[in-house]
């Protein structure tokens, strides 16, 4: 029972420190940012540098695997997202070099969350709120903002998360928090999206931000568990496999 209720708590915790790390971290790397500090988006990279080896310390080895993946991954993502298709810019026009170690904070963070004992405890209550969650919040977009792009981005998550059922909790726990980082990101001025999807297609207006831009972690995601288990663990692999078989 105790240890249960530590459990809680712990979740308890780590959830606040999204809710309201988040904010303060955006708004350094916003104009009020450069007011208060100078420079805030080196204020951010560093605060972001620090709470990436706090984590990699503390991680398990799967964990560190994947924060070191993501630096690769998140980057050259960005890179492509960005600066080659222009789906969104940040505000100085460049990529942030706090990027390099956020995307594998984020994916860390989901995952150690997607695992905790409530979670997994109480499994479909989750999943099913969370996804009510999604689903109000993309039509709510979509009447709002006529976030057409983000409604069907988010349509392809939803159909999505049909063929992942034993990662639909870590899912669903993307999209919420994608959806809260986009949001804090956008309202502060650190990066925003084109009226229209990717700035070339007039039949497809969109928010700032699109409500189901988290479709686009999946590929993030499938890279990085494909790059921890084809190319550095695969053991780890074959043991998985094995299991599903039986």
């Amino acid at each position: 029972m105790i240890k249960k209720r530590l459990a809680h708590k712990e979740t308890i915790r780590s959830i606040l420190f999204l809710i309201i790390g988040v904010p303060i971290f955006l708004l350094l790397d916003s104009k009020y940012g450069d007011a208060l500090v100078g420079n805030g988006q080196w204020v951010a990279t560093i605060l972001v540098f620090l709470a990436y080896i706090r984590a990699y310390r503390n991680g398990t080895k799967r964990v560190r695997n994947v924060l070191l993946i993501g630096i690769i991954v998140g980057l050259t993502g960005e890179y492509i997202f960005s600066k080659v298709l222009g789906m969104y810019h940040y505000r100085f026009d460049n990529i942030p070099l706090w990027l390099a170690f956020a995307h594998g904070l984020i994916f860390a963070w989901t995952f150690k969350m997607s695992k905790k004992l409530c979670m997994q405890t109480y499994a479909n209550q989750v999943q099913r709120g969370l996804l009510i969650i999604a689903i109000v919040y993309s039509i709510f977009w979509l009447f709002w903002t006529n976030d057409v792009y983000g409604f069907v981005a988010a349509v392809t998550f939803m159909l999505t998360l049909y063929f992942t059922k034993k990662s639909r909790s870590f899912f669903l726990i993307m999209f919420v928090v994608v959806c809260y980082i986009e949001l804090v990101g956008t309202s502060t001025g650190c990066w925003y999206w084109p009226e229209i999807a990717f700035d070339m297609f007039n039949w497809l207006p969109s928010g700032n931000p699109p409500s189901g831009i988290a479709v686009f972690y999946f590929l993030f995601d499938a890279i990085v568990f494909w790059t921890y288990l084809y190319l550095l663990h695969p053991a780890t692999r074959l043991r998985y496999q094995r299991r599903i078989r039986l």
